[in-house]
């Protein structure tokens, strides 16, 4: 039998809401998308069994694609690793990987036994007479790749590559043109339960920060205003997206139950919970809405949360800003589902120190496009496909 080496990559971003998967291919010194694909994890069987949800959305969106003759690339969720950017002393190559080992022991907060470790020089850094390595290092848990592993293995699939959501981030970024030099980019993917912040300084990766903030809260902050499902609450948040009304159908009524029962929000409260448990359906005890809050502007709903998001990412560009003595950030980029929302970029422009705000779309200026019916997925939400771009492009590079 002969083994031939894969012409073509497939990224996959497994997310806890939806996997995208994306299959490149290289022609001449173009990148190509052949094909993408996007399918949401099914909720009922997150509930029970969230490695058996994600594997069979993954299953689906890799089924028309020949994986077994491709180089799939998965990633490691940015907030269950760990990433440092440590300078080391100018080192000869033979004696750099136990240089890097020594200085891991100082960084990563974990037994090194207990981690996969992995590194790589990013840029040479001339400071008077004296030279510089600036080492990306990542380290992540065994179970946290076993994870990942288990996930593959119940799709009946095999990652050739792992990397990291939001490293894969930048090279999404870069394989689209976004980047330029002479500017700090911040590239702002926002997941459905967390956020990364990637600040990438000359097209080089500079400081990574992941945050427990995602869409979930502007989902959860409509439901329990407007006491509807998070279905119905998610709609709501992507018609407005895409600058449409968005009426949501309100919970029908029973009577009202006799008082001193407890107050009427308990068990919405209780439906949606914190941030770490899955939203369920709506609760159906609820009293009709007054008109008053029935037609509240959504940007009054989703103030309090969209506060959190600020804080966090200010927090983030702050420590950038002013602890690493970087310079200011000059442009920051949206992706993830609901990038499109405007007030989620008005908000970050009016209380971040940016000169813009944009929302990826790699279908401007990124890779060639092939077939509109196998890419059709990538054009209706292109701002959610970067990290699969990002991996797949990586995988293209290791060919």
């Amino acid at each position: 039998m002969l083994f031939t080496k894969p012409k073509k990559a497939i990224g996959i971003d497994v997310g806890n809401h939806s996997v995208k998967a994306v299959m490149m291919s290289r022609a001449g010194a173009r990148l190509c998308v052949d094909e993408a694909s996007y399918v949401l994890v099914d909720r009922s069987v997150a509930t029970n069994d969230a490695t058996l949800a994600q594997a069979n959305a993954v299953r689906e969106a890799v089924a028309n694609m020949p994986t077994g003759a491709a180089l799939l690339v998965g990633a490691l969720p940015g907030q269950t690793v760990v990433i440092r950017y440590p300078r080391l002393p100018d080192t000869p190559k033979d004696q750099l990987p136990a240089v890097i080992q020594r200085e891991a022991g100082q960084n990563i907060p974990y037994d090194l036994s207990e981690v996969y470790l992995s590194s790589t020089v990013l840029s040479e850094i001339q400071e008077g007479d004296t030279k510089q390595l600036k080492v990306l290092l990542v380290a992540a848990k065994h179970e946290v790749v076993n994870s990942r592993v288990q996930i593959a293995q119940a799709a009946e699939i095999q990652f050739g590559v792992l990397s990291v959501d939001s490293l894969a981030l930048a090279d999404g970024a870069s394989c689209c043109n976004m980047l330029r030099m002479g500017e700090t980019v911040a590239l702002v993917n926002v997941g459905h339960t967390s956020a990364s912040i990637h600040f990438v300084k000359d097209g080089v990766s500079n400081f990574i920060r992941d945050v427990s903030w995602g869409a979930r809260e502007l989902i959860q902050a409509i439901a329990k205003d407007r006491r509807c499902t998070p279905e119905e609450a998610e709609k709501a948040l992507q018609a407005a997206g895409r600058g449409k009304a968005a009426p949501v159908p309100q919970v029908e009524s029973p009577p009202r139950p006799p008082s001193g029962g407890g107050s009427l929000l308990d068990p919405l409260d209780e439906e949606l919970g914190g941030l770490g448990e899955p939203l369920g359906e709506a609760p159906r005890d609820l009293a009709p809405m007054a008109p008053e809050v029935r037609t509240r502007d959504l940007r009054d709903v989703l103030g309090a949360s969209l506060g959190r998001m600020v804080s966090e990412i200010r927090r983030s560009f702050d420590y950038y800003e002013h602890q690493l003595y970087e310079q200011p950030v000059s442009r920051l980029i949206l992706s993830g589902g609901v990038a499109h929302v405007p007030i989620l970029g008005e908000t970050l422009m009016d209380e971040l120190d940016v000169d813009s705000v944009e929302v990826a779309d790699p279908t401007v200026s990124g890779p060639v496009l092939g077939d509109d019916r196998a890419v059709a997925p990538l054009r209706e939400r292109p701002a959610q496909f970067l990290v699969a771009l990002g991996l797949a492009a990586r995988g293209i590079a290791d060919l």
